[in-house]
């Protein structure tokens, strides 16, 4: 079955038991968790699904953007690979803010986006490079929109020394290419526009850093040379008589030897290349997909997301109705697409990263 019959499919179940339903949270705007509407100003705070344990933090928008970043690019990176990366990673969040999803926590919490690659990795725990913070606040005012709008901007890894532009599909990034690109000498706004099309236009893109400046070389002065006087003859030197040798001195004592103790090595400082295996990979889930994912509903129905290894219970009014429609075929591609339906344990015969739990129930 092709794969937009089924997105079809699924997006057709999902209003077909959409109405009636009760109980739902309503947050401050009907498309939005915390309120924010603006499309010129960027939030001032996100609010960030923490996967250990469930709790959702509100978080300074641009900290977020800076630490993400840190974890998706490699921070020895072109400074326009950097930038284009800082885009990439405060559009994406930034239609989130204003596209609420209908993601809620165990405590009825709504929240804007994952801090794990369902969305894009977010790790207050590990610092974030000087690099990625002077990308970040280089393309603060920067935006890339769609239509005149803003749109979700998404990126993968790539293959590892990819060359710009490869694979460019008109809709993702990918993170290998934006670093060729930029060793090609392209600007940030430029490698947006190789990797996002058409109808995009990125808006206030800052300068490329100016070169650094050769100096000029100064001819060496030739010193006029200086006559050299002739030298009077001195008289030989009398010859004085030589004194008798001195007796030998008595050998000193040994001395014991001791070895000084070895110095500490210290610890390994991070850097930004120490990054295994490369870039963060951006959003895994739509790895695979040739067209992006459907957008969120206006009135998403909210849904209970539960912490990495909890027992996870239905909640969603609509769990019977999506069991009863959603075939295999149908559930996988969910998955697929990332649209959540409802949180439940794990289906065993559905491929899901082991770092969060599935949500989707087969029973």
């Amino acid at each position: 079955m092709p794969r937009r019959f089924l997105a079809a499919s699924l997006l057709a179940a999902v209003a077909m038991f959409g109405s009636g339903v009760t109980g739902q949270v309503d947050p401050a705007a009907a498309a939005s968790c915390s309120g924010w509407t603006s499309e010129t100003t960027p939030p001032t705070t996100i609010r960030v699904f923490r996967a250990a344990n469930g709790a959702v933090e509100t978080v300074d928008f641009r900290a977020y953007v800076k630490n993400v970043l840190s974890r998706e690019w490699i921070g020895s990176w072109t400074a326009e690979s950097l930038r284009s990366g800082a885009v990439a990673v405060k559009m994406y969040a930034w239609y989130h803010v204003l596209h609420w999803r209908g993601l809620t926590n165990a405590s009825g919490q709504c929240f804007d986006v994952y801090d794990d690659t369902r969305d894009q990795v977010y790790n207050p725990a590990q610092a974030t490079w000087p690099s990625a913070a002077a990308a970040v606040d280089a393309t603060w005012a920067t935006r890339a929109l769609k239509n005149g709008a803003v749109y979700p901007t998404y990126y993968n890894g790539g293959t590892a020394n990819e060359p710009c532009g490869a694979n460019a599909n008109g809709w993702r990034m990918y993170q290998w290419g934006t670093q060729a690109c930029g060793l090609a000498g392209k600007t940030a706004a430029q490698i947006l526009l190789t990797y996002y099309y058409p109808n995009w236009t990125v808006t206030n893109a800052p300068s490329p850093p100016p070169p650094t400046p050769t100096p000029t070389p100064v001819p060496t002065p030739v010193p006029t040379p200086i006559p050299t006087p002739v030298p009077t003859p001195a008289p030989p030197p009398t010859a004085a008589p030589t004194p008798p040798p001195a007796p030998p001195a008595p050998p000193a004592p040994p001395l014991p030897s001791t070895t000084p103790p070895a110095a500490p090595n210290p610890g390994a400082i991070a850097s930004p290349d120490g990054m295994a295996g490369g870039p963060g990979g951006g959003q895994t889930a739509i790895a695979g997909l040739a067209v992006p994912p459907p957008e969120p509903s206006d009135r998403p129905v909210p849904f209970t997301v539960l912490a990495e290894g909890d027992a996870a219970e239905e909640a969603s009014p609509l769990a019977p109705a999506y069991r009863a429609l959603a075939g295999p075929a149908i559930r996988a591609l969910a998955i697929q697409l990332a649209i959540p339906l409802f949180v439940g344990r794990p289906d065993p015969g559905l491929s899901r990263p082991a770092t969060y739990p599935t949500s989707v129930v087969d029973r």
